[in-house]
């Protein structure tokens, strides 16, 4: 007997005692949740008739547990709906009659779902959403109302004043409760699969939202002056909503919230239901509430059809790239069964063994297999009856035309769902290429050795415990030392070194780490002529367990003629700035001292024009004092242009006044605060590193107007040290400076450039939401008198 067979036989003692304590609590579950949703129903006395009531919830549990229990609850639905019609004010017969008939109708539903309409619990599909509700909810209600009704008139019982309206109350009661509880009670464990609390949040949102909706519409609240009952249907979208990000349950919920709340205010008489008979309120209730369902059950289901259906056409999407990898691969990918003959074959085992797939299926595999190599597939083949996977290794087949071929064979078992093994599958590939590939390789390693030559490098290793650095030939061409040997002690080579920049050698060496062993340094070299060159090293530490340092290794190469053109183009952008500075005061002269002037002497004529022709021609005098208004406009405009241009105030009383008037300024017209201040800055600064300074200022302030949406900017001017230091900060939106930001780059580089020829330093610190701080240093020899 197979493992199947066991499964199905007879269960011991202790398996039976377990169903059985497991059949217990789900009866005892049912029968709870029965009871619960039946005194629930009842406790809106005020909206029902006799034992009749618009709503009935309880109907909508038994349904759900005969769907999910089986046929096998039908006790627990009988002693529930006993218990609760036995405790409502009908007889003893009437509350028995009642239960036969809830428990009669909801096994009349499982059945239809289950044997007509082929029904899926998960509510996924369109077709299982509209079972439901025609079977499962109005259908199988009819059953339940036409016995129900029958009992209770038996009993004389009579609700909503005629057997008709009452069978139409009981069956609408019914189908509503399984539109309102049945699917949510099917699918509620959907919610537990809930783990992002972005959409925990958002369900969350919905819910408030809705049940704050409900609470105005049918509240009847005497602070809203006009009754919003014509709004009834304003928490559709809300069920949408839900419908579409949450699906069934989702859906399900929400209608249950506007269920609850429109019943509970219509039991209270307020809303849209409570305005005529009851009668006539229960059933548009009702219908209300089954428009609602049928909306948002179909609207979820066809959103889960269509993502079921997006899911079917990935994965085929996927299986279809698979088979198209698999057919298209360069490799040879074959499969064989456990007779060793050939089932499957793609176009690279076309290629690499010339057979067709046609021509190989059905042969045997030592078809491929020289005769010499057949014991080795055997001892190959005993590895894949135990399970084992074979990883690439290397060995020969041959081809239909009989020529032998290198390749590298990759080996798995194929195994059937029971986990038997069936059969093999091969991947084989030439390794003809990887030879070429190797030959390739030795190439390649020749053309390094011959652009290490070209591009003027060498390598080197530093051996911490011996402390001998040995470096490749390559060197001698570098630094000019023919006669020096190849190795030499890290002393004699710091020596070498030039003097300005043996700290920061020794300090890249320092801090070195086991977590930052990497380590890149720009310095130079005395060569034996005396000349000067430069050389960048990038090396890598070594450390043992200890954290000990024990080698390095690294490339050098000769960057001479790269610092020469760093040092030729920083000279250019010298004199770019200084030919700029020049032009702008040029413009800035021009329109101060001729545009300017002509424009105010334009602006008293037009004035003296309009005074003498005010008397005979009112309404011309007055554009005449309009234009004189606007040109004196203009005017203003040309002047604060030539300032901005070039500042008299720095040129004539200095860096600390130009920057404070420029700040003034900036301020008037940007409407932006402006606060500045300086500390210790000597008098004696020279035009041009003043003239600097002041354009990073006019700059950095440009930069908080436009990009950072702040109101207030500082400006802080200072002499530290051999340094005149410029900080300008604000408390905007700012930004990551490693990061590109195409909008603040080229406002920057103009910074970096200017403090270039100087050697000065930019440093921009920033954080997204935090402000920005631009700091400024220029180095510098001055009088250490402080300025006023």
């Amino acid at each position: 007997m197979n493992d199947f067979g066991v499964a199905l036989g007879n269960p011991t003692a202790s398996q039976r005692t377990a169903r059985f304590g497991k059949y217990v609590v789900e009866i005892a579950l049912v029968f709870l949740a029965y009871v619960v949703a039946g005194k629930l129903g009842q406790a809106t006395a005020s909206i029902r008739s006799s034992n009749l009531g618009p709503v009935w919830p309880a109907y909508g549990v038994a349904v759900a547990a005969m769907l999910i229990c089986g046929y096998r609850a039908w006790p627990a639905i009988a002693a529930g709906a006993f218990l609760v019609a036995f405790f409502s004010p009908v007889s003893h017969i009437a509350a028995l009659g009642q239960a036969a008939g809830a428990t009669l109708a909801a096994t009349t539903a499982a059945f239809l779902l289950h044997h007509v309409a082929d029904f899926r619990p998960s509510l996924s599909r369109l077709s299982d959403a509209h079972s439901l509700i025609a079977l499962g909810g109005f259908g199988s209600a009819v059953v339940s109302a036409s016995l129900g009704v029958t009992v209770l008139y038996a009993a004389h019982v009579h609700a909503y004043s005629g057997l008709g309206r009452a069978w139409l109350i009981y069956w609408l009661g019914d189908a509503t409760g399984v539109l309102l509880v049945t699917p949510l009670a099917l699918t509620f464990s959907d919610f537990l699969k809930l783990r992002d609390w972005r959409r925990i949040t958002e369900l969350a949102v919905l819910l408030l939202l809705l049940t704050i909706t409900c609470l105005l519409v049918f509240g009847d609240w005497s602070l809203i002056p006009v009754r919003l009952h014509f709004m009834a249907f304003a928490v559709l979208p809300f069920v949408i909503w839900a419908a579409i990000d949450f699906g069934m349950s989702g859906a399900t919920l929400s209608i249950l919230v506007v269920a609850t709340v429109a019943t509970l205010a219509t039991a209270y008489g307020l809303g849209p239901f409570a305005q005529d008979t009851p009668f006539k309120n229960a059933v548009l209730l009702d219908v209300f509430f089954s428009v609602l369902s049928v909306s948002g059950m179909t609207l979820a289901a066809v959103v889960s059809e269509r993502e079921h259906l997006l899911r079917q056409n990935a994965a085929m999407e996927v299986r279809l790239r698979l088979a198209a990898i698999v057919e298209s691969s360069d490799d040879a990918i074959l499969c064989v069964d456990a007779d060793g003959i050939i089932t499957d074959w793609n176009k690279g085992a076309e290629r690499l063994y010339g057979y067709t797939e046609v021509e190989a299926v059905g042969l045997p595999l030592t078809a491929l297999i020289p005769s010499n190599l057949l014991d080795e597939e055997s001892r190959i083949l005993q590895k894949l009856k135990v399970g084992e996977r074979i990883v690439p290794y290397e060995t020969i087949r041959v081809t239909k035309s009989g020529k032998n071929v290198d390749v590298s064979l990759t080996i798995s078992p194929l195994k059937d769902s029971a986990g038997r093994i069936v059969g093999a599958s091969k991947i084989a590939r030439d390794i003809t290429e990887r030879k070429r590939v190797a030959e390739v390789v030795r190439e390649s390693e020749e053309r390094l050795h011959l652009a290490v030559q070209v591009g003027r490098m060498y390598a080197y290793e530093w051996d911490v415990a011996t402390d001998l650095v040995v470096r490749s030939r390559e060197y001698m061409n570098i630094l000019g030392w023919r006669s020096e040997p190849i190795q030499l002690t890290r002393q004699q080579l710091l020596e070498k070194v030039h003097p300005d920049d043996r700290p920061r050698f020794i300090a890249a060496v320092a801090d070195l780490t086991p977590e930052n062993p990497n380590a890149q340094l720009t310095y130079r070299v005395l060569r034996p002529d005396g000349s000067v060159i430069w050389l960048e090293k990038n090396a890598r530490a070594f450390f043992d367990q200890n954290g000990n340092m024990v080698r390095v290794i690294g490339m050098v190469a000769d960057v001479t003629e790269r610092k020469l053109a760093e040092a030729a183009l920083t000279s250019l952008s010298g004199h770019l700035i200084e030919a700029q500075e020049e032009e702008r005061s040029r413009i800035a002269r021009e329109l101060h001292d001729d545009y300017n002037q002509r424009l105010a002497m334009m602006a008293i004529d037009l004035e003296k024009l309009a005074e003498n022709i005010q008397d005979s021609s009112p309404g011309a005098a007055q554009q005449l004092y309009e234009l004189f208004d606007r040109v004196s406009e203009v005017g203003a405009d040309l002047h604060s242009l030539s300032h901005s241009l070039h500042s008299s105030t720095l040129e004539s009383l200095g860096l600390v006044a130009g920057v404070k008037a420029f700040c003034q300024e900036f301020a008037a017209q940007q409407r932006i605060q402006v606060d500045f201040a300086h500390e210790n800055v000597p008098r004696g600064i020279p035009g041009h590193a003043a003239l600097c300074m002041f354009r990073i200022a006019q700059e950095a302030l440009r930069n908080v107007k436009r990009h950072s949406g702040a109101v207030r900017a500082e400006i802080r001017l200072e002499w530290v040290g051999e340094e005149l230091h410029l900080s300008v900060s604000d408390r905007g939106r700012g930004f990551d400076p490693n990061k590109p930001c195409p909008e603040a780059g080229i406002g920057i580089r103009s910074m970096e450039e200017r403090l270039r020829p100087f050697g000065g330093r930019l440093e921009i610190n920033s954080c997204p939401a935090e402000g920005t701080t631009i700091d400024a240093w220029l180095p510098l020899r001055v009088a250490s008198q402080a300025a006023d």
